[in-house]
């Protein structure tokens, strides 16, 4: 079966061109990225880092690998920086041996994509609304039999939702007996404060995918790293492109991951706005939110009405963009996630979506 095309959010300048409107003029919940912005201390590790463009990056990112260990408490040997988690997972089908992978859908569209482009066979291990898109691990265990790796994204995307860590290990100690690569992508895990680094070390098969794109604001720098025993490490490590990070992505990052007090800050405020947000959009009859454990909820719409007309109309009437799911396997047109920004915004998105609702409702 043909994989659906791979639809990203954070599309602001397409947008911005369909509107006929600056991308300031704007609100973007269609990517899920923390509305605080790039951490002071970051921009000013990388202003001070541009006298430094002229001479080619450090080929090992030094600074960074150390950044990244002290963070996570591990050794400089267990981690991978990259031009974007994006590009270890391009790079991941080269260390498969025989065999399908196996992806825990609905998720990120590129594992797919890049196994696919490896000529790799894809299988789907789709979860049900009905379970409220919870990972079954008797069911997910059975479906990992036979394949040369999963992918698993904790918290899920688009819908948020954590896995245990009990659960998860029972997974990479079942895939370890059966000789399986796990893939956990924790793009979105420093607004949980869960992590199974330091489980995935000592099960030795297990690949965690991390980026600075969500939590530290900066997508455009492109940065991300993998995390893992150190074999696998090397294994990673040797196919990653040279100056693959370049300096001005080194230096911010070092600077973000050092930054305890824009991490505080963050968690406090994301709390209390993902709240609001889950509230208002609750209070909308026609909408149905899932719990989430990230900086992005998934919402139902009720009575056949269609997120591609929703998200047209809220981009033609209000300036708001949102990221409607079609294009994501196992969900249908009346799916879409928006991204938890500022208060204002918030209240902003849930005032456009009320005006919609009213609108289809008087047809």
């Amino acid at each position: 079966m043909a994989r659906p095309k791979d639809i990203h959010g954070g599309d602001i300048w397409q947008a911005s061109r369909l509107k006929g409107a600056s991308s300031e003029e704007l609100l973007d919940f269609s990517a899920s990225i923390n509305p605080l912005g790039f951490p002071p201390s970051s921009r000013k590790a990388l202003l001070s880092a541009i006298k430094s463009i002229p001479p080619y990056p450090d080929p090992s990112s030094t600074a960074l690998k150390e950044a990244i260990a002290g963070f996570h408490a591990v050794g400089i040997d267990e981690v991978v920086p990259a031009n974007g988690s994006n590009e270890i997972i391009s790079i991941i089908p080269r260390l498969l041996k025989s065999g399908p992978a196996l992806i825990v859908e609905p998720a990120f569209s590129e594992y797919g994509k890049a196994l696919g482009l490896s000529g790799i066979r894809v299988k789907s291990h789709l979860l049900r609304e009905q379970d409220g898109f919870r990972i079954n691990c008797k069911s997910l265990k059975k479906a990992i039999e036979g394949c040369s790796a999963v992918y698993i994204a904790n918290p899920s995307n688009p819908a948020g939702v954590l896995t245990g860590k009990e659960d998860l290990f029972d997974i990479m100690s079942f895939a370890k007996k059966k000789g399986v690569l796990v893939i956990i992508d924790e793009a979105f895990a420093d607004f949980t404060g869960v992590s199974v680094i330091p489980e995935s070390l000592r099960a030795g098969n297990v690949i965690v995918l991390k980026s600075m794109t969500k939590f530290y604001a900066m997508a455009g720098l492109r940065l991300g790293y993998g995390v893992g025993a150190k074999k696998l490490m090397a294994r990673l490590s040797a196919l990653i492109p040279a100056w693959s990070v370049n300096t001005l992505a080194s230096s911010a990052g070092v600077a973000a991951l050092k930054d305890r007090a824009f991490r505080k800050r963050t968690l406090e405020w994301f709390e209390t706005e993902r709240e609001f947000l889950f509230d208002g959009l609750a209070s909308l009859s026609g909408l149905a939110p899932f719990e989430s454990s990230a900086n992005y909820i998934m919402v139902k719409l009720n009575g056949g009405v269609d997120a591609r007309e929703l998200r047209r109309s809220l981009l033609e009437k209000d300036g708001v963009i949102i990221r409607e799911l079609s294009a994501f396997r196992g969900l249908g047109p009346e799916f879409f996630r928006v991204a938890v920004l500022g208060r204002e915004a918030n209240m902003k998105l849930i005032a456009a979506l009320r005006g919609f609702l009213k609108a289809v409702a008087k047809k």
